[in-house]
């Protein structure tokens, strides 16, 4: 009889869920300036939205484990967005066995889209900042340093792919395209004037977390541009960093159809507008 599979067992047959460090973190090799350490009266709350990511999601953990040797102060929230693979159960699986309170996980069904379950950890985060990052880490966990770095003297920061060469060099011409409808179209019908407003990579002051995601209506696509239209029109303090993509997912980028796409944008931005003059954000 087939032995059924079981998380527990899975993780334990590794040497050990919480790997030794290494003698020189990627954040040292890929900018050791710029690393910052979180100042002792602060903590920093991380959402991860997490969907169908069985394949990665191990990794994932044990850099977090790795991070947390040297970042205290941090925490990291797992957001389940109604995964149908055994994703839910490998972070469990991890969470038992590394037995940290730092490493917290929310779950439910069903899916709802990225945009809400990052609005679901945020409403759980307490710490001082609160940031989320994609859960295959597109962009490394040294990108955090630099986020709470510039939330020193910004109420918002967000990852800015343009500002390093080396994350564009690689990406496809029909996603090219597609951002830059995006962007002229921000610019258009929102007048926002950022050149990338969409990786997974940003960071707030609690108070702007808390206040901006309350008013958060998108879930999907576009849900990132709705707040950054109204820290914009709120007067939140806007920062940038820049966000290298690592080269193992720029091979594995999601395919873009720029008809569709570019209709779903165009909605997303006119319900955004729509929603203003109705007074949906007061």
């Amino acid at each position: 009889m087939k032995k059924s599979w079981n998380p527990i067992e899975t993780w334990a047959q590794l040497k050990s869920p919480r790997p030794t460090r290494p003698a020189q973190s990627h954040a040292q090799t890929w900018q050791n300036s710029t690393s910052t350490r979180l100042n002792a009266i602060e903590t920093c709350s991380i959402v991860l939205p997490v969907y169908n990511e069985q394949a990665c999601i191990r990794q994932t953990f044990e850099a977090i484990l790795r991070y947390l040797e040297t970042h205290p102060n941090f925490t990291f929230i797992f957001v389940n967005d109604g995964s149908s693979d055994r994703t839910k159960e490998i972070i469990a699986a991890g969470i038992h066995l590394a037995k940290m309170p730092q490493i917290q996980l929310i779950s439910y069904q069903p899916r709802a889209g990225k945009g809400y379950a990052i609005r679901r950890g945020v409403e759980y985060a307490d710490g001082d900042l609160i940031c989320f990052l994609d859960s295959d880490l597109a962009y490394s966990l040294a990108h955090l340093d630099l986020l709470v770095k510039k939330l020193q003297t910004c109420d918002v920061v967000i990852g800015n792919r343009s500002l390093m060469r080396s994350s564009q060099k690689d990406v496809k011409p029909s996603r090219k395209i597609a951002d830059k409808i995006f962007n002229f179209l921000s610019r258009k019908i929102l007048n926002l004037q950022y050149s990338d407003m969409q990786a997974g990579l940003k960071g707030f002051r609690k108070s702007a977390a808390k206040k901006l995601f309350f008013y958060q209506t998108l879930t999907g696509f576009s849900f990132d541009v709705e707040l950054m239209y109204l820290a914009e029109n709120w007067g939140y303090s806007i920062g940038e960093i820049p966000a290298k993509v690592s080269e193992k997912h720029q091979k594995r980028l999601s395919k873009v159809n720029l008809i569709q796409d570019s209709i779903k944008m165009l909605l997303d931005l006119l319900k955004i507008r729509f929603n203003d003059q109705l007074g949906r954000y007061q």
